[in-house]
């Protein structure tokens, strides 16, 4: 039996781009449709527990003409928007697959208990981090986002931050055991939010891994850094 998808909604157009586009060898295709009366930009990119895990955005501008999403980097300012046609050679595009009559099990999103949740394991930096995903990236060449988005805490994020209490956590779902589900999030926490779109680190070199708006500099693997609209469904921490 077809099980409800876990919804998990994205920030903004940009961030639902990134993580389509940046980086993939072959960008998936993306899904249009509408729910409750606001148009839907979805994609299906992991499952858990039976269930499909779907990324989403809904605030974005939207016509019957736009059949493309389009992703670049120029100047270190990117650039995610709809477009009728592939014409700029410098940009990334995902086709964009218009649903009419989406399935009503799709329309009724999971509700999240306590057994349907990630395994947390807090490493001590994002150095730790960064070499977890990057090898696994580098010898597996698969493309691994890091999610980031408000803890989960019964204190508004100002107050901590005024009390220096870690407010945010970037993290990502792997799975280091022979099974098909990912049932650990590996995850830092932060005290103040990313403004930037990649973590960048170097194998090579001794340098501590940083935030970065570009993805051309040599000698470094770029890990892309995706900023939920909420806390993650998933995580609690």
């Amino acid at each position: 039996m077809l099980k409800s998808p876990i919804c998990i909604k994205l920030k903004t157009l940009n961030d639902f781009a990134r993580l389509v586009c940046s980086l993939e060898r072959v960008p998936s295709p993306v899904y249009e449709y509408q729910y409750q009366r606001k148009n839907i930009l979805a994609v299906p990119l992991d499952s858990f527990s039976g269930r499909s895990i779907i990324y989403y955005v809904d605030n974005f501008p939207s016509n019957d003409k736009q059949q493309y999403l389009l992703y670049k980097i120029s100047n270190n300012i990117e650039d995610a928007s709809l477009v009728e046609t592939v014409r700029d050679t410098s940009a990334i595009y995902s086709p964009i697959i218009k649903i009419s009559s989406p399935p009503q099990v799709f329309l009724k999103p999971s509700k999240i208990g306590a057994t349907i949740r990630y395994t947390g394991v807090g490493l001590a930096d994002l150095l730790s981090l960064s070499k977890l995903i990057a090898f696994r990236t580098i010898y597996e060449e698969n493309t691994i986002p890091l999610f980031l988005f408000p803890k989960n805490s019964a204190n508004p994020p100002l107050a901590e931050e005024k009390r220096n209490i870690p407010t945010y956590i970037l993290g990502t779902q792997l799975n280091m055991l022979d099974s098909a589900e990912s049932n650990y999030f590996y995850y830092v926490t932060l005290d103040q939010t990313v403004d930037k779109c990649f973590l960048k680190f170097s194998i090579q070199k001794s340098h501590h891994p940083s935030f970065s708006n570009h993805t051309d500099e040599h000698g470094f693997v770029y890990l892309k850094v995706i900023q939920l609209d909420s806390p993650h469904p998933l995580v609690k921490i």
